[in-house]
């Protein structure tokens, strides 16, 4: 029988809350797109990471329940998720008992699958740890092996792993050589779904080698955890462009794809639309032009998503003319000035900045002045700028 493919949306940025109301209309979103999981992983929830031992307020513990018995409601799980790596401790038995401990007191809350995710973290064993294991990879595989059977008996279904090295840029030896994966291979068993971002934390595309490597390295198909539209190492940026580099062939060569974006709510929604044309096997561009419809996105937006669409964009001279420069901008003004709506509000300041950095790279009459300089950039930045322009520093 042919298993699900699991999809849907990541809270695991930095830098960012949702509310209870914004994660029940992103949960509502996954419904109409048809995708089922909302992973719960917040990097600045205090509990989730740096505190992972202590419990969790009575209040947050009740609209958490709530949130839970909804989603439940509208076919979507929600996947509470524990990340101790920063100071667990592998050979202290009231480590993992503290962390049984603390998975339950969030999957009783009608939780039928959790999270275990030790990303972010040195690869590197603590000092304590490592007369007692060959690898990391041992250690959270161990951890594995004693956490799963834990869970099973409590009714929970499905555990998802997040390992260390959840991208080919961990195993700069390549991963078929990466000792931890060679050594948390043999405790990836039916049940335990290995998350991994691809060749990059933030990957352009995903082919069917890549895939099959992972899934012979690591045990197992992986879930993608897609970067994307990521900004939390970049939150002067935003990237709006198509789906792109996703084929259709990972519905077969992967587990599943959730994306973790950026915690602007109405972005985050328009993001779930075009991972919605996704997994409806539309093509990127489709998708894309069908939620920027569905937003009522002004047309003028797409002659200038290009300077904004990915991480990945690498634009040519030609398309930073004197021409181009001042069309790019005469496009940008309505859609900052004149278009009014929720999304809008999000983007402004990514539009702002934008306009602000084509003006800086006219000349002639629009060439910037000191005084504009100062007020549009930091002073760290100023002076370098005004001096690659010719003005007083």
């Amino acid at each position: 029988m042919t298993r699900p493919f699991l999809s849907g949306y990541i809270e695991g940025y930095y830098g960012r809350l949702l509310t209870f109301s914004e994660r029940l209309g992103l949960v509502r979103k996954l419904q109409e797109i048809g995708a089922g999981h909302y992973l719960y992983a917040p990097k600045e929830d205090l509990y989730h990471r740096k505190e992972w031992r202590a419990p969790y307020p009575a209040a947050w513990r009740g609209d958490f329940k709530a949130f839970v018995a909804t989603s439940k409601k509208l076919g979507v799980h929600v996947v509470p998720g524990l990340a101790p790596g920063l100071s667990y401790r592998y050979r202290k038995p009231g480590d993992f008992e503290a962390l049984v401990r603390k998975l339950r007191s969030l999957t009783e809350l009608g939780c039928e699958e959790a999270a275990l995710l030790m990303d972010d973290i040195p690869v590197e064993l603590p000092a304590a740890d490592r007369p007692f294991f060959r690898s990391l990879g041992e250690a959270h595989g161990l951890m594995l092996q004693k956490l799963w059977p834990r869970l099973q008996k409590q009714g929970i279904r499905r555990l998802w792993f997040c390992p260390t090295v959840y991208s080919d840029f961990f195993a700069p030896e390549g991963i078929e050589k990466s000792a931890y994966l060679r050594d948390l291979k043999p405790f990836i068993v039916p049940g335990i779904e290995v998350m991994w971002t691809g060749r990059a934390i933030v990957s352009p595309d995903y082919s069917a080698a890549d895939m099959k490597a992972v899934t012979r390295r690591a045990g197992a198909a992986p879930v993608i955890w897609d970067n994307l539209y990521a900004n939390d190492y970049c939150p002067g940026k935003i990237f709006l462009g198509p789906f792109a580099g996703r084929s259709k062939a990972l519905l077969k060569t992967t587990r599943g794809m959730l994306i973790n974006p950026t915690g602007l709510y109405h972005t985050d929604l328009f993001y779930l639309d075009l991972l919605g044309g996704f997994l409806r096997g539309e093509s990127p561009a489709t998708a894309w032009k069908k939620a920027l419809k569905a937003w009522d996105v002004p047309a003028e937006f797409q002659k200038i998503a290009g300077l904004i669409a990915s991480p990945f964009v690498r634009l040519a001279p030609k398309d930073l003319t004197p021409a181009k420069l001042k069309a790019h901008r005469a496009t940008l003004k309505p859609l900052i000035w004149d278009w009014k709506s929720p999304l809008k509000l999000e983007w402004y300041p990514y539009l702002y900045a934008l306009d602000a950095d084509l003006r800086l790279l006219q000349g002639g009459k629009d060439k910037p002045d000191e005084a504009w300089i100062r007020k549009k950039y930091s002073s760290v930045l100023a002076p370098s700028l005004m001096k690659g322009l010719g003005l007083r520093a």
